[in-house]
């Protein structure tokens, strides 16, 4: 079976857990560009992974998801929110509505929390400072401890994990 893993990453969050997924099927991991050309019809199994960026795959990755069609695939993405809250499984859902419109079939699935973009958290802060009273926008100390727990993901658990969801292809 001919694999290949297609990610894209603004951070190395997203890259770190689609090379420890090519590494455990054994095959090649290239990183997501506009001006990437893969002819994907000679590959059985492709595993497809995203950062979340305002709820959802950045949207020239979005583009490129909708060109798979028919085949074999797995999704993985990173994000910043804790892996266990509602918005994660949102997230990865909104994928996976688009590979299988694809008539993809999704055989493996993986997320885990990754290290937000310091850029990100200075422009929430700004937004914070702008409206103080929008809870949307407040920079509380819950958000804060999610920050910094976000910033040691993915570890090597993650990873280990990731390689887990994987394994048996």
């Amino acid at each position: 079976m001919k694999k290949i893993v297609i990610y894209t990453s603004a951070t190395g969050n997203t890259e770190k857990v689609g090379l420890a997924i090519a590494n455990e099927l054994g095959c090649e991991a290239v990183k997501f560009s506009e001006d990437l050309h893969l002819n994907l019809d000679g590959y059985d199994f492709i595993a497809i992974g995203f950062y979340v960026d305002k709820g959802d795959a950045e949207p020239k990755f979005k583009r490129f998801l909708r060109e798979i069609k028919g085949k074999k695939t797995g999704v993985f993405m990173t994000l910043g929110m804790d892996p266990e809250h509602e918005h994660a499984m949102n997230c990865l859902e909104k994928a996976k509505v688009v590979l299988r419109e694809g008539e993809n079939e999704i055989l493996r699935e993986f997320y885990c929390q990754g290290a937000i973009d310091p850029k990100v958290i200075e422009q929430l802060r700004k937004m914070g400072e702008a409206a103080p009273n929008d809870p949307r926008y407040a920079v509380t100390p819950e958000r804060e401890a999610r920050w910094a727990r976000a910033a040691t993901h993915p570890d090597a658990n993650d990873l280990e994990n990731a390689k887990a969801a994987f394994r048996g292809i």
